[in-house]
């Protein structure tokens, strides 16, 4: 599945907002419910997903669902 879609459907399952309203330019200040604790739960759904651990550091340091789902498609290739 593309890292795009994953991303997407996590999001929205957890937050509990649409899918078909969360664009990759989106910022997470954007997103409705996005605070610290959910960002967690997200990376953890994420990596249970994906099967592979996700780089902690550049997580913290994305800012849009792009960025995010960048992230991830390095973490299906490296599980892979």
């Amino acid at each position: 599945m593309p890292s795009e879609q994953i991303v997407q459907d996590v999001v929205s399952q957890l937050l509990d907002v649409d899918a078909a309203g969360l664009a990759m330019d989106q910022r997470f200040a954007e997103i409705e419910g996005w605070d610290s604790v959910n960002a967690l739960r997200i990376l953890v759904y994420l990596e249970r997903e994906v099967g592979h651990s996700i780089d902690f550091e550049r997580f913290t340091k994305a800012e849009t669902l792009g960025e995010l789902a960048a992230i991830v498609g390095d973490a299906q290739a490296a599980a892979a």
